[in-house]
């Protein structure tokens, strides 16, 4: 009877989502828990306070939600809670979460990321090159209206981001395999549109969820990219919204550092990305630190080229830029292609990212580098010409990564890592659970899977990684250049 009441009193407050998948049943006891604890905190602030007063969000709400949970600065064995007070000793990973397919309960109501134009479930519309592992995944949750088919003859199933159990599989994995926690992306295009607002939203919730259901942390990064100069408006619009009235930062599982919580904005700088007025963008940096209410303040992180400390290659020339980037909380360059081998990697760390960290512990600032598996994105760009190729740089079975990992983990500037990116199945540099061979992708269309490079790999061997990459810079295991463990 309780629960039944319990299950009403959740639909009143319009939590249908969070009984409407067989997979959040399961976590019933977690999940539903701390939204009722909301849900009756929300009640009784009102009664006490009146509608003036700041109310609790949730079970972990507070500064100090973690002291009894935590075995360590970071702690990463399963079941653990991690601290959500500090970005140092984390990696984190960019969480797209952009997967639609129609009547998944997305009010956008079709095809998204899996297929290009219109939406078209077509071979020849592809946007994706890795297939997820479909297996983990509540059936319900999936769908397999398209025409793809599998080696076997059956139809090929495909996630959609909008359902709470999907993303909490994700977030499952991210807790079983040591990984603090990720930056949601929260894209600026059309999101003055209702139903795409409604729908990137619905993730974001999806998302708080799934991190309060699995003691990860989480943070939204803005992204400006098709973008121009109004959108900086827009940031500071939805931000009060969210604050406001989704309580997006009042979860104790959001992501705070030196006791202000955590934003990215990506985009600033970049010579593709259409915004150029510097001083609207340092208006924007100071409103965030300086002059918004108290509780609209953040530790800024911008994402940035990866040449912005010598304004050149994929960053806008230019004083004023500089001025930009010294305003900001921390730095956070975007490397992902910007070189092809390990070797290449290793010289491009010497003379840009080990400076970079070094002008960033000067300034005081946090540099959070950008960790990546390597590259492919040859159905995204099928227009192109001369089309990308299947595994245009390649993974060599995780030393392109471990390399990397090695490398920031050793550098004594570097204390938090971004990782790139644990769904983006587009571009090729998901880490998640994926195809590790031709008998496990539709039978239709071009294909990346983990045994590319000629050596068999379980689906969540970049999990794996990750898990030791983040032991390594913990100090829990040696600095090592080798991959310190086995398939």
């Amino acid at each position: 009877m309780m629960i039944l009441q319990s299950l009403d009193l959740c639909r009143s407050f319009g939590f249908h989502y969070l009984i409407s998948s067989n997979v959040c049943r399961r976590h019933m006891m977690m999940s539903f828990t701390m939204r009722l604890v909301r849900t009756v905190s929300f009640i009784s602030s009102l009664l006490v306070l009146g509608c003036e007063g700041r109310i609790r969000e949730n079970l972990f709400a507070g500064t100090n939600e973690t002291n009894l949970f935590v075995k360590g600065n970071n702690a990463d064995a399963v079941g653990d809670v991690v601290t959500s007070s500090t970005l140092t000793n984390k990696i984190l990973v960019g969480y797209q979460g952009w997967f639609t397919y129609p009547g998944d309960g997305a009010p956008i109501n079709k095809w998204k990321h899996w297929f290009g134009t219109e939406g078209v479930p077509a071979v020849n519309n592809l946007t994706v090159d890795m297939y997820p592992s479909m297996d983990e995944y509540d059936p319900a949750d999936l769908t397999d209206a398209s025409p793809l088919t599998m080696k076997d003859g059956t139809k090929a199933k495909f996630y959609s981001s909008a359902k709470p159990g999907v993303v909490l599989r994700h977030f499952e994995w991210m807790r079983d395999y040591g990984i603090s926690g990720a930056f949601h992306m929260r894209f600026l295009t059309n999101l003055d549109l209702p139903a795409n607002k409604m729908w990137k939203t619905m993730v974001l919730r999806n998302v708080r969820d799934a991190a309060e259901s699995t003691g990860r942390v989480f943070a939204v990064s803005y992204n400006l990219a098709g973008c121009d100069n109004q959108a900086l408006d827009l940031i500071k619009s939805d931000w009060m919204d969210l604050v406001d009235n989704e309580r997006i930062v009042s979860s104790g599982r959001y992501l705070k550092h030196n006791g202000l919580p955590v934003l990215r904005i990506y985009g600033i700088g970049f010579k593709e990305v259409n915004i150029d007025d510097t001083k609207k963008m340092l208006d924007l940096i100071d409103w965030f630190q300086n002059k918004a209410d108290a509780k609209y303040r953040v530790f800024l992180i911008g994402g940035v080229p990866a040449r912005w400390r010598d304004s050149i290659m994929d960053a806008r020339p230019g004083k004023d830029w500089q001025k930009i980037y010294k305003a900001l909380n921390g730095i956070h360059p975007w490397h992902v292609g910007r070189w092809t081998t390990t070797k290449l990697g290793q010289i491009y760390y010497k003379n840009v990212i080990k400076k970079d960290a070094s002008t960033c512990a000067k300034n005081g600032q946090l540099y959070m580098p950008t960790m990546w598996p390597g590259l492919s994105w040859h159905n995204l760009k099928s227009n192109t010409i001369p089309q990308p190729p299947i595994n245009q740089i390649p993974r060599n079975g995780g030393d392109f990564m471990w390399n990397m990992a090695y490398q920031y983990a050793a550098d004594p500037n570097i204390k938090t890592i971004w990782t790139a990116n644990f769904d983006e199945v587009d571009e090729g540099t998901a880490i998640f659970k994926v195809a590790t061979n031709k008998n496990e992708v539709p039978a239709q269309g071009d294909w990346l899977t983990l045994d590319a490079d000629g050596k068999t790999f379980p689906n969540d061997w970049y999990l794996q990684l990750c898990r030791e990459a983040q032991k390594m810079l913990n100090g829990e295991i040696k600095l090592t250049s080798s991959i310190p463990i086995k398939p």
